[in-house]
């Protein structure tokens, strides 16, 4: 196993109980960057872990020092070899820590987000809980980088890790988390458990310096709820990819219509919903369903006798499945930014979204993306003109993201908040 970036002493089960000497991964100039990501997301199997990974590399080509903390033992998503290696390759210069997440660390995680919820205003003294020997990669970690930034994924992060570190913590929220726990377990928000969960995830962001919102309307909300941090509304980090080509491929379209979706509940639901109240009239389009969704059994099920669905499952080049179709959709209701919707303007498709799709956009997407609707989807779909027009619209927009909301401002942030020398430069 490469254990080059690993903690000297961490062995494959996470058990590794000695730091060693980490100056070979200091540069003096740069500022140090730990980020926790409970498990693995190189595989870039759902939006939260496409998000992950365009941090990772956007603060890499900021000139950031980065350490990627994680849990080796996650039960879905677990660090094995094939994925260490394939983090390694894809972030050579990150540095990968990891621990083992024990059931000690479950049970004091379960009873930081108990606690929290009756008692969301002493959530700072709460989350800093810890049983010392407990993560022992993580402790020294802490211990080595007091003058780290750490930029901890979701509220529920703060729970999981044995005690915070006295630095600058910044919650990169991707939506809000009760309400999609809510919608998961079709509870209205108001619900009882739903406002405990409100209240603990409330009282948890409030210790945080910063926040990320990853739409317009989640960062007006937790401007509005929170009290202390800054709330930063960042829809897309920056590429230095070019933009990709949406042409109309030589031998024709495959398909008039594309799904792509991870197996997240809202995906299957969503999906099914929109096929079966519309399902006389997609009788005459080529539907291509791409992703783990493809796995669910009641898309399965609703598939059979209709060869105009195309379920494709998983494919890791997605640029081939976009370019093989017209258009995407995004019948998906929840939280947060759909990133599947980014995805698709990114290779220059215009999208059919779901009014939550729609709201979690930055202003300007009028002229690529539209409301999933027959009248619309004919409208551009057979009017080759209307549709050329779109394609080029999608990739103007997503163009556009990159310099929408607080990019720049969260890197003065990360410039104020670290104590290391020189400047954070944007990627070039």
């Amino acid at each position: 196993m490469n254990t080059r970036n690993l903690i000297p002493g961490h062995t494959a089960s996470g058990q590794g109980h000695s730091v060693g000497d980490v100056r070979a991964f200091v540069r003096p100039s740069a500022k140090r960057v730990v980020v926790y990501y409970n498990g693995t997301f190189i595989h870039l199997r759902n939006g939260a872990h496409s998000r992950m990974a365009s941090l990772l590399s956007y603060l890499v080509d900021a000139g950031c020092l980065v350490t990627l903390f994680s849990f080796v033992n996650h039960p879905t998503e677990p660090w094995v070899e094939t994925a260490q290696l394939a983090f390694k390759n894809a972030f050579p210069s990150v540095r990968l820590v990891l621990d083992t997440q024990t059931a000690l660390l479950r049970r004091l995680t379960f009873l930081k987000n108990a606690v929290t919820s009756f008692m969301p205003a002493r959530a700072q003294r709460m989350i800093g809980w810890r049983h010392r020997g407990a993560s022992p990669n993580y402790e020294a970690l802490v211990a080595e980088s007091p003058d780290a930034v750490w930029i901890v994924n979701y509220a529920d992060g703060l729970t999981q890790l044995n005690g915070i570190p006295s630095a600058p913590i910044v919650i990169e929220t991707h939506d809000i988390k009760f309400v999609q726990v809510a919608k998961k377990d079709c509870r209205p928000p108001f619900n009882f458990r739903s406002l405990l969960r409100m209240r603990s995830e409330i009282g948890v962001l409030n210790c945080a310096a910063a926040i990320i919102a990853i739409s317009p309307v989640e960062a007006g909300f937790f401007r509005t709820m929170l009290t202390g941090p800054d709330v930063f509304y960042i829809p897309q980090y920056g590429s230095s990819a070019p933009v990709r080509r949406g042409d109309r491929p030589k031998d024709g379209y495959l398909y008039d219509l594309i799904f792509v979706g991870s197996d997240m509940f809202q995906n299957a639901r969503g999906l099914l919903a929109f096929l079966e109240t519309n399902k006389s009239w997609l009788m005459s389009l080529r539907i291509a369903v791409v992703g783990r969704v493809c796995e669910n059994s009641s898309i399965r099920e609703f598939k059979q006798g209709r060869p105009h669905i195309n379920l494709l499952g998983f494919v890791d080049d997605l640029s081939t499945a976009y370019a093989a179709s017209k258009a995407a959709i995004s019948p998906v209701d929840g939280t947060g930014l759909k990133i599947k919707a980014v995805e698709a303007l990114s290779h220059g498709r215009p999208v059919f979204a779901s009014r939550h799709s729609m709201e979690g956009l930055a202003a300007g997407y009028g002229g690529c993306v539209f409301p999933i609707e027959r009248t619309h989807i004919e409208r551009v779909l057979f009017d080759d003109a209307a549709l050329g027009e779109a394609q080029s619209a999608a990739l103007a927009y997503w163009e556009s993201l990159e310099t929408a909301g607080d990019l720049t401002a969260f890197v003065n942030f990360l410039g104020r908040t670290s104590n290391a020398a020189g400047p954070i430069g944007s990627p070039g």
